[in-house]
């Protein structure tokens, strides 16, 4: 309610400052009794209000011309709104392509780095069923070298203990 009242005042203001110019610069083209007005010479009630009605046209005029430059910045100021509308859901739509091809290409590193990561798992997994391989094999190398070992060591015990029979028997025939 405020702002209207303001709003109306300057109006109004906006509107005496024309008349008063339009005034000035139509005074040569008044009456002797409408400048006797203008000058403050007049004092009766019915001249002052035909001088008013003579210039109540012109006022009209005034605030018409007004209102349609009003009207007519309104109009520049939507189609401004409405472009800038337009230019902004571009940007926004722009926005939203870039940022959706950003995401797709940091996706599509993200999915080779994952691609890169399983065929190192899957090279890791290989050279681990070839070093189980290597291990079993390895052992049972080792479980037949221990069984070699085992037996060998059996003969030499065997060898050993007919040897050391064999001595003594041999000590037994020199004495």
């Amino acid at each position: 309610m405020a702002t209207e009242i303001d709003f109306l005042r300057e109006q109004n203001q906006r509107l005496n400052e024309d008349f008063r110019r339009y005034q000035m610069e139509n005074f040569s083209k008044y009456s002797s009794l409408q400048k006797a007005v203008c000058q403050g010479e007049g004092d009766d009630t019915f001249e002052n209000l035909v001088f008013d009605q003579s210039f109540l046209a012109s006022l009209i005029t005034e605030y018409d011309k007004h209102l349609g430059e009003l009207n007519g910045q309104l109009k520049y100021y939507q189609k401004q709104v409405g472009e800038m509308k337009l230019q902004l859901e571009n940007v926004i739509k722009e926005n939203e392509r870039s940022e959706l091809s950003r995401q797709k290409l940091h996706t599509q590193e993200l999915l080779s780095q994952l691609e890169m990561a399983n065929e190192k798992v899957v090279e890791n997994e290989k050279l681990i069923l070839e070093h189980r391989e290597k291990a079993n094999r390895l052992q049972r190398r080792l479980s037949q070298a221990e069984e070699r070992a085992a037996s060998a060591s059996q003969q030499l015990s065997v060898i050993t203990v007919q040897r050391r029979k064999a001595a003594s028997l041999m000590n037994l025939e020199n004495i």
